[in-house]
């Protein structure tokens, strides 16, 4: 700031001290004005008006400039002389514009002042605003790399470093191809140019070789030498593993539920036949006829392997699912296919659900199974509602899927496997009942009410039952 523009402050600032010094001012030159009746001293009135003007408004201005005009024809030599009139005038307008000029300069001077603290406003907070980036860019877990247009890496946090095997050295410059090839050919592409924003699951190098798995969230920006690309990397390998480990210990889970179920109508069938065998051994002399030996061998070869099964299935560690965790999922997965298919779905769960007696995944799949029934059910109809509720049943957790299709012409035929006109190969409610009947629990048809309701009945673990 000028020493000009601090006095123009100043006076702004002062206004009774400033008028009290123009009119004193103001009156000396009128005194002096009067003592030298010989001189004219008229122009003098124009300091009292430059200093009072920036503390005045635009009719004080006027004022005050006919007032000194007046004075100044006063104690003119002329005396009021012929075309006084014109003269004050004149000299009026003379003055009024001094201080409309140091009014106006007074004004550019706060306006420039207010930009000026503006800009420093602005400038102050894009400082605040870098660093906090800066500070959420390093300080973030997840590696975040910008590439120039020529796929070099310009920006590294230190999660990136840490990722690709650079703890000790800055990434800025290097070629992004050895590490993340994705990203130097989606740089390249022709549609790079415009907005691209999406995520990939890809193959990435860390510096020694070593190979991960990283799943990459990329936007293109635009730069004065072209495209350059923004990247977040996560290293997907550790999840890669626990879920294929889960995929395993769930198929195999889901695969002893299945063989204790076979088994369990494999040997139905056996001891039907055994009864059969002995009862026509009583009745008819079959004694050392061949056929009837190796019948009896047949049957009991398929009660072994119904036993084996069964004690497979029955080897198995007791699992507890939280039942809200396993809701919150199964609508996360059924809910987009719900909407796609136009079909409402109302969730009627409630919170503080109790943990269960069943596998997360299996149970799941179980609920998954039921909301894919629901759908081809539902198709073609007017009304198309699912609608999803819990509720506690004689110390027993329900589930209810209710939906709004034409309901079950044979109930007593829903849970045999392989049964005609089943979508697939009719296996869908055989083995969810299956799965929870492994772990106390069970699936059962309501006929009651509109359309089509099963029920998946779950023991709490405050009252957990042996399978």
């Amino acid at each position: 700031m000028t020493r000009l523009d601090r006095f123009l402050a100043y006076l702004e600032s002062r206004r009774l001290t400033v008028c009290a010094i123009a009119a004193l001012l103001t009156a000396s030159i009128a005194w002096v004005d009067w003592q030298l009746p010989d001189v004219s001293i008229g122009f003098l009135y124009l300091f009292p008006i430059l200093l009072a003007a920036p503390a005045l408004n635009t009719w004080q201005i006027l004022l005050m400039a006919a007032f000194c005009g007046f004075l100044r024809e006063a104690f003119d030599p002329l005396r009021f002389a012929r075309g006084a009139s014109e003269r004050i005038a004149v000299v009026t307008a003379g003055y009024a514009m001094t201080g409309f000029f140091v009014t106006a300069l007074n004004q550019r001077r706060r306006n420039l002042a207010d930009h000026l603290a503006e800009r420093e406003r602005q400038i102050r907070l894009r400082q605040e605003a870098e660093q906090q980036v800066r500070i959420l860019i390093e300080t973030s877990p997840l590696a975040i790399l910008t590439l120039d247009h020529s796929g070099r890496i310009a920006l590294a946090n230190e999660s990136a470093r840490e990722l690709f095997g650079f703890e000790d050295e800055s990434l800025q410059g290097s070629d992004v191809a050895p590490y993340l090839p994705i990203l130097y050919r989606m740089l390249k592409k022709p549609r790079s140019a415009a907005n691209l924003r999406t995520n990939v699951e890809c193959k990435a190098h860390r510096r020694n070789g070593e190979v991960f798995l990283a799943h990459v969230w990329l936007s293109t920006y635009h730069t004065s030498q072209g495209a350059g690309l923004a990247a977040v990397v996560w290293d997907a390998s550790e999840n890669l593993r626990d879920r294929e480990g889960s995929g395993v210990d769930s198929m195999m889970a889901t695969s002893r539920v299945l063989i204790g179920a076979i088994s369990h109508e494999i040997r139905n069938l056996a001891s039907a036949a055994a009864s059969a065998h002995a009862r026509l051994a009583a009745e008819c002399p079959v004694q050392g006829n061949d056929q009837y030996q190796v019948l009896g061998t047949l049957i009991q070869g398929l009660e072994k392997i119904a036993s084996s099964g069964l004690r497979a299935a029955s080897d198995r560690e007791a699992v507890v699912a939280d039942l809200g965790t396993v809701l919150d999922e199964a609508r996360i997965v059924i809910e987009p296919g719900l909407r796609e298919a136009g079909i409402s779905l109302i969730w009627e769960v409630g919170d503080r659900l109790p943990l269960v007696q069943a596998d997360h995944h299996s149970l799941l799949q179980v609920l998954v199974n039921l909301a894919r029934n629901s759908i081809q059910a539902l198709e073609g109809r007017p009304v198309r509602e699912v609608r999803i509720s819990v509720a506690v049943e004689s110390d027993l957790v329900a589930i209810q899927f209710r939906d709004s299709g034409p309901g079950v012409a044979q109930p007593d035929e829903l849970f045999r496997p392989f049964q005609a006109g089943a979508h697939s190969v009719g296996l869908g409610l055989y083995i969810s009942r299956a799965i929870l009947r492994a772990h106390g629990g069970g699936l059962r048809y309501n006929p009651d009410g509109p359309g089509s309701c099963f029920t998946v009945e779950l023991w709490p673990v405050e009252n957990q039952v042996e399978a």
